[in-house]
């Protein structure tokens, strides 16, 4: 829906990747029709068919979304980031019931079309002091309570909507954590104006059904 269907068809969205003790699955493609999730399967989806999107972080962005992220730049769409580094999710498992307990043993990794996947730290905007995650294009813009969603003065939307015509970023102010932050596993109190939260591993990962 965002790159259309010339830039994305036959195309990889997701691989997902296990040691070489299990067998690969399917890669995960770009669908081009609706899934049956709100709304009937196999309607066409309409497409955007942009060449560069820009996408607003901060460090509650995860999973599902650094995949998109991942995904888009795996296929050669300029990905403009503006926020703060993303929390890192890129590892996941599939839960395996036995004997009444369930196990949630890491199992695999989702890596692009290019075979990237390594961005446990995060992605970050490229001028991100003290950059902790995978660099990305983009300002490194700290969250705005002053402003409501969608407000054009809030400020990493004021600074996606001014790097659309300027390329020029506002002085550096997202946050960016340091490379403790992953290795902790206790819950600390979210630091005033970024929203940042420590968590144990198991909550770093993605969850899949069989």
């Amino acid at each position: 829906m965002i790159a259309g269907s010339t830039a994305t068809a036959g195309r990889t969205f997701e691989q997902i990747v296990f040691n070489r003790k299990h067998a690969a699955l399917s890669p995960m493609p770009f669908p081009a029709t609706t899934q049956g999730f709100s709304v009937a399967s196999g309607q066409p989806l309409p497409a955007l068919n942009l060449p560069r999107v820009f996408v607003l972080t901060g460090s509650g962005t995860c999973s599902a979304s650094e995949s998109i992220i991942n995904a888009l730049r795996g296929i050669g769409v300029a990905v403009i980031q503006i926020g703060s580094t993303t929390c890192g999710k890129p590892y996941g498992f599939f839960p395996e019931d036995n004997c009444g307990t369930t196990y949630f043993s890491i199992q695999f990794k989702g890596v692009n079309a290019i075979g990237f996947g390594d961005y446990t730290d995060g992605f970050s905007p490229g001028n991100t002091a003290a950059v902790a995650g995978t660099p990305v294009s983009g300002c490194s813009v700290a969250d705005d309570f002053a402003h409501a969603l969608g407000d054009p003065a809030e400020a990493r939307l004021a600074a996606a909507l001014g790097y659309r015509t300027s390329s020029i970023c506002p002085a550096p102010s997202g946050f960016a954590p340091p490379p403790s932050v992953k290795s902790s596993v206790h819950l600390a109190p979210i630091p005033e104006g970024e929203g940042l939260m420590m968590k144990s591993p198991w909550r770093e990962n993605r969850m899949l059904r069989h």
